[in-house]
């Protein structure tokens, strides 16, 4: 994704933060849907680790496509059953600013964020066989960068455009979460500070996955 140092022990400081939030969460909660959201989001932030690495290009691809395209399935049925469940009450939440487990337009977000792991992942990796210059040997470093320029190389037509629409949408939901954080933060009660913190790294991953979009698609 980038060679740059800076860029590189930025992501990997950001989404360690992320895995530890990850962590902490998926032993407090009791919710077996909700803990299963927490696991595929502490994957999103190991990948998301590894991908500015050289070591990167020595990971499978399938696992990590077919982990990210189950896991963008899985928020998008939660959206869709969160927003049945508001329906079929009659009711117009779903809003990022409240219940931040209960609301489908925060479900919405995060199978976006998936979704832009797997147009990642694919992007740079696209098909090349193993063996091949992206499969490193003792040089790992000449391995990853030549997966860096191929992808580049190839990022043209539809999957520019997809990279930037999920750019766009990742970079408006985490705004979103970031106005939620704030109104959570008004009313000062201790009972939601689980959901300040969910809503600081719901924000911190959409950002920071609209980010790696960004270098992805300008480097």
């Amino acid at each position: 994704m980038t060679s740059d140092p800076v860029v590189q022990w930025a992501t990997t400081g950001l989404f360690a933060l992320l895995t530890v939030h990850s962590l902490w969460r998926l032993v407090t909660v009791r919710q077996v849907l909700v803990a299963t959201g927490y696991l595929f989001h502490l994957g999103m932030s190991a990948v998301m680790v590894a991908m500015v690495w050289p070591w990167w290009a020595r990971l499978p691809v399938l696992p990590q496509l077919v982990f990210f395209a189950l896991a963008a399935g899985f928020f998008a049925a939660a959206a869709g059953w969160r927003a049945a469940d508001v329906l079929s009450r009659g009711g117009t939440g779903g809003g990022l600013p409240t219940a931040h487990h209960e609301s489908a337009r925060a479900q919405v977000v995060h199978a976006a964020m998936m979704l832009a792991m797997v147009w990642a992942v694919a992007a740079m990796s696209p098909g090349v066989p193993s063996g091949s210059a992206l499969s490193p040997g003792p040089g790992h470093g000449h391995g990853h960068a030549a997966a860096h320029v191929v992808a580049h190389a190839q990022l043209g037509g539809w999957a520019a455009v997809s990279g930037a629409l999920l750019a766009a949408a990742l970079a408006v939901g985490g705004s979103c979460f970031v106005v939620g954080l704030v109104r959570h933060l008004r009313h000062r009660e201790p009972a939601r500070a689980r959901s300040c913190a969910d809503l600081v790294a719901s924000a911190a991953m959409s950002l920071g996955t609209a980010g790696m979009c960004w270098l992805m698609l300008v480097g």
